[in-house]
This record gives structure tokens, sequence and C-alpha cells, in this order.
């Protein structure tokens, strides 16, 4: 079985550390408060206590980067392994169980449901674990496509 594995986008914009005299101001996509995703530097996104935006593909994080770019930077999925508190191993069972033609909303709700219930209100926490479960999801479908069941 391969590792299942959930995705940060960056923006990265500039050139030359501003120290120095440079312009790079490299962003990490957060969701904001009305639910969408912006390119936020890490000092503003702590201000306003904003999560990191995790996503179970590298097309999905590369889609929600691009839609999101402001300033129009390279935008890179990067690989981003989920906290030790997040239970992979249930979630994968729980998500194994699941009919594969499932909406992702209905699953992410589930997921996060199950979380809060389980004594999680770190929202960066139920973040990742609904990523996860979706990423999970995602693999299922792909085993169903792959063998034409």
């Amino acid at each position: 079985m391969t590792e299942t594995t959930i995705y940060t986008v960056m923006e990265f914009h500039g050139t030359g550390d501003p120290y120095f005299g440079g312009t790079a101001a490299d962003w990490s996509l957060y969701k904001t408060e009305d639910g969408g995703h912006s390119f936020i530097s890490t000092a503003e996104a702590q201000r306003r206590k904003l999560v990191m935006a995790y996503f179970p593909t590298v097309a999905d994080a590369e889609q929600a980067g691009t839609a999101a770019s402001t300033r129009k930077g390279r935008i890179s999925a990067l690989p981003k392994k989920p906290r030790l508190e997040v239970p992979t191993g249930q979630i994968s069972w729980i998500v194994g169980n699941k009919h594969v033609g499932e909406e992702d909303s209905e699953l992410a709700e589930d997921l996060a449901d199950r979380a809060k219930r389980a004594g999680a209100s770190d929202p960066d926490l139920i973040a990742q674990i609904v990523a996860y479960a979706l990423a999970c999801h995602r693999a299922n479908q792909e085993l169903v496509t792959h063998f034409r069941l």
C-alpha cells in the first residue's frame, strides 16, 4: 500500500532576500474567514488566526493556488506529512468502508464531525484530518477506475 499524502500550496514571488534589497515574498495558501483561499504571509495569517489550506491531490492544490494568485508568482504544490495526531489508520479504514461515489462535501463534513466528537478542537488538526480523508477517498476512486469496478 502506498502512503497517502496531503498537499499545501506556496506562491514564490520576487527575487532575492529582502534583507539584502531583494523582493522575494514566498507565501502559503490559507483558508480565509469567508471560506475562500488567499496567499498570505505567515505573520498576517497568525494575526488573523487563519488555517493553512490542505488538499488531497497535487492537481487540487495547484488549481486552488492558481485561482487564488493575485501576484501571479510561481505556484507549487508541496507534500505535507500529516501531524502525528492525525489518526491515519482509522481514517483510512473509515473512508475504505464508504462508497467511492460519496460526495466530497459529505465525507468532509462526516470526518470533521467525528474529529470534533473525539475531542479535536484545533482547526489546523481538523483541516488535516479532512484533507487526509479526501486523499484516501481519491485513492479509492482511482482503484475503482484502474480495476474498472
